[in-house]
């Protein structure tokens, strides 16, 4: 009587797990199957109005199991504004910003494709219910801007500050070893000293104005004679800027001719109503808009040409190893490179960096694989994003032309290793260390490391830089001299990195993309953006983690500073001893 029972469980167990399986199988066939069949059946441009709306624009454009977001990239919203510029069923664009996250670059970028939709005569409108600085970057480039009237121009310049932790490190009896080289390398410096040093503040306020100057040149001639303040002022005076107490922030902000218009959700839908040409859609009472995602599936489906000309998106913190959502993988991205070369229809890649930087033996693997594409005849160009520098520059000075931004951050060629040690803060406690060795060279991250440890990893450090020179000399056809004058670690903007070699052009993706074509002796092709193909236990794993992941709220600087002590201590185990060509001082606030 008892097995049968236990027979009958195991029958309805087993009946339980396959019905579960079968539903598995069934919720995939529907992905895979039945919504692309959906997603296919896009609609023809309908209406005049072609809209943005986005709650993030990147440079990738990553989609998982678990995010049904169509979001585009930044080059492909420009390849979708420079098609509808020259349609004559595309009148208007209109682009709400209220949700939208951007970064500077991507927001002058898309300006200049903005520039080009409005010479060929027709209008942009921007709205948004709060404007912050990168957002209002974008806005200025439209015709007309109007916020919510509960809404405000949030402008602040940049700035950076970091923590710094040697006090609590010593209070706590921790040790951080650092070895860096290049003077103005300063990412070691939040666990040495209690305070900015006078080398970082030199280099820091020189970029740092630099990319305030240039930002505030691109407003300044978008909105020419609206802007009846100094921008500045604006920033540093807002609350004196209205002299009676009365108007709210967005009265402030139009009446020093920041926007055009404050007008409510409600008053905006009216308000495109009047617009020349403006259908009425009676399902939402709304005006008719043609999505941009759906328009540049529209405008893929029309082009057809033989060749193509490749662009690699290469975003995040570079590492070793295989996928990691935004981040650059040694493994993936040189498996990307190496697909160009057995694609015959491609004729040159166009690298897009946005990357600080990060594990150096990683960087130099992706190095290797773009010279070897490049000595099979492929030309290839780097276009800067928001961030190029340290590991980021050193996969880039190989490449045939370099591009940026002005508002692009690059350089920074040094290198630093850290080395933790706990010794201390265990002795407290009654806890000890102890042990025997055939040789003097014991690193670890319990003991304080000896004087032989010290010396190898600063002269590894010291190599490492040394090679960095080198190598940007040799891409970058400078005298070694030169590149130590620049290099020091030091951070530059597009602007200055232009001026002391360090890249070829400031331009935007699509400038680079159209040298690109010139390099590669064609007038006509497509475009193919090549992405890492994720297997779907590939998504699966990675969605799991990132929804248990826990986020602490802590400066960027510190968290990357925190990852440089656990990705060092691989000397531990054997593996190798990594060095990073990080640029913490990049992620600017």
């Amino acid at each position: 009587m008892f097995n049968k029972i236990i027979n009958s469980l195991d029958f309805a167990r087993k009946i339980f797990v396959n019905l579960i399986f079968l539903f598995f199988l069934f919720t995939i066939f529907l992905g895979l199957i039945i919504f692309p069949f959906f997603n296919d059946a896009r609609p023809n441009v309908k209406g005049s109005i072609l809209s943005i709306y986005s709650s993030e624009i990147n440079e990738t454009k990553d989609q998982s199991f678990f995010d049904s977001s169509d979001n585009l990239s930044v080059s492909e919203i420009i390849q979708s504004i420079d098609h509808a510029s020259l349609n004559d069923e595309v009148t208007m664009l209109f682009i709400d910003l209220s949700y939208l996250s951007i970064s500077n670059v991507s927001s002058l970028e898309i300006g200049m494709a903005l520039d080009s939709f409005k010479g060929n005569g027709k209008k942009i409108i921007a709205y948004s219910d709060f404007l912050d600085q990168n957002q209002y970057l974008l806005a200025s480039y439209a015709d007309e801007i109007i916020l919510n009237p509960l809404g405000v121009v949030y402008l602040e310049g940049f700035k950076k500050y970091n923590i710094y932790l040697k006090d609590a490190l010593e209070r706590f009896n921790l040790e951080i070893n650092t070895y860096v080289a290049g003077e103005f390398k300063s990412a070691t410096e939040i666990f040495t000293r209690s305070n900015m040093s006078d080398e970082d503040k030199t280099q820091s306020i020189s970029y740092l104005n630099s990319l305030w100057n240039n930002w505030q040149l691109v407003v300044k001639e978008n909105r020419k004679e609206k802007l009846l303040v100094d921008i500045n002022n604006y920033i540093n005076n807002f609350s004196a800027l209205d002299v009676n107490k009365k108007m709210s922030s967005a009265e402030i902000s139009m009446k020093y001719g920041f926007v055009d218009k404050i007008l409510n959700r409600v008053e905006l839908r009216d308000y495109l109503l009047t617009q020349d040409g403006i259908e009425l859609d009676k399902n939402t009472n709304s005006p008719r808009f043609t999505y941009i995602q759906d328009y540049f599936e529209i405008t893929q489906k029309q082009e057809d040409h033989p060749s193509s000309l490749a662009i690699i998106n290469a975003t995040g913190e570079i590492f070793d190893g295989s996928y990691k959502e935004n981040q650059i993988s040694s493994e993936d991205l040189s498996k990307l490179i190496r697909s160009v070369s057995k694609d015959s229809s491609i004729k040159g890649l166009l690298l897009r960096i946005n990357s600080p930087g990060g594990s150096g033996f990683a960087s130099e693997i992706i190095r290797q694989e773009l010279l070897n594409l490049k000595s099979k005849g492929i030309p290839i160009i780097v276009s800067m994003a928001d961030i190029a520098a340290s590991g980021g520059y050193w996969i880039a000075a190989d490449a045939d032309e370099i591009w940026a931004s002005p508002l692009t951050l690059t350089g920074s060629i040094g290198v630093f290793a850290v080395l933790p040690s706990i010794e201390k803060a265990l002795n407290q406690y009654g806890v000890n260390y102890d042990g025997v060795s055939t040789t003097n060279f014991n690193p670890s991250i319990v003991s304080s490391p000896s004087e032989s440890v010290n010396k190898f990893m600063q002269n590894f450090v010291d190599k490492a830089y040394d090679d960095f020179i080198n190598l940007v000399s040799e891409g970058r056809n400078l005298n070694k001299e030169e590149v130590e004058k620049i290099a020091k670690g030091r951070v530059w903007t597009g602007s200055e990195a232009k001026e002391n070699g360090l890249i070829d052009n400031l331009g935007t993706q699509s400038d680079a993309l159209k040298r690109l074509s010139e390099l590669a002796n064609i007038n006509h092709y497509r475009v193919k953006q090549l992405g890492i193909e994720k297997s779907f236990f590939e998504i699966i794993k990675n969605n799991i983690f990132s929804y248990s992941n826990i986020s602490l709220n802590v400066p960027v600087n510190l968290e990357s500073g925190i990852q440089n002590i656990i990705l060092n201590s691989k000397i531990l185990n054997g593996r190798y001893i990594d060095l990073k060509l990080n640029c913490v001082d990049c992620l600017i606030q």
